[in-house]
């Protein structure tokens, strides 16, 4: 299962590349600039797992403080911070962070974060919906291999870091926020 997840990687960075090379770029559009030059949605997703020694610390539903990190700290470590601009409804937000090694028995191990949000923009916000795969290690040796289900959240820009999952057996939460800026 593991090797047709990376062979299929694999493929669509070859469709990828054939792409570019095959039809170019257009010299109108600038680096970063997705948008056009309009205001668009932008969100940041922070996935995170306690610390040892901090099994007792709750995840708090909302954080008003834009330095998410600084608030975690000594509790939690991340595992994975994303940021992605110029959002529109219907989007499809992939967050990959994964180390992939070979293991003993010539067999692909798969250590990280895989997550596909779709977005929904409201007038009242961003919604994001979907599922996150968290495979690690945790300090204590235990292979964790965890799915998280995001169920339909909203949040609204400038509003800070809403809790989109938590899981308290395994120490994982997934916190996301919405801004609205240009590219």
């Amino acid at each position: 299962m593991k090797q047709i997840k990376v062979l299929s990687l694999c493929m669509v960075a070859v469709a990828a590349v054939m792409m570019v090379t095959s039809y170019g770029v257009s010299s109108s559009i600038k680096a970063g600039d997705i948008t056009g030059g309009k205001k668009a949605p932008h969100v940041n997703v922070a996935i995170f797992h306690k610390l040892h020694g901090q099994e007792g610390f709750n995840y708090p539903a909302h954080m008003a403080d834009h330095d998410i990190l600084h608030t975690m700290q000594g509790k939690a470590q991340f595992i994975s911070i994303n940021h992605t601009a110029g959002l529109m409804d219907g989007d499809i937000l992939a967050i990959g962070n994964d180390v992939l090694r070979e293991g003993a028995d010539s067999a692909f191990e798969d250590f990280g974060v895989d997550c596909q949000l779709n977005i929904h923009i409201k007038a009242n916000g961003v919604s994001l919906a979907g599922l996150c795969q968290v495979l690690m290690v945790d300090q204590s040796g235990r292979e964790i291999e965890h799915k998280a289900i995001i169920k339909p959240t909203t949040m609204e820009a400038g509003k800070g870091w809403v809790l989109l999952y938590n899981d308290a057996e395994d120490g994982i939460a997934i916190y996301a926020d919405e801004e609205v800026g240009l590219e």
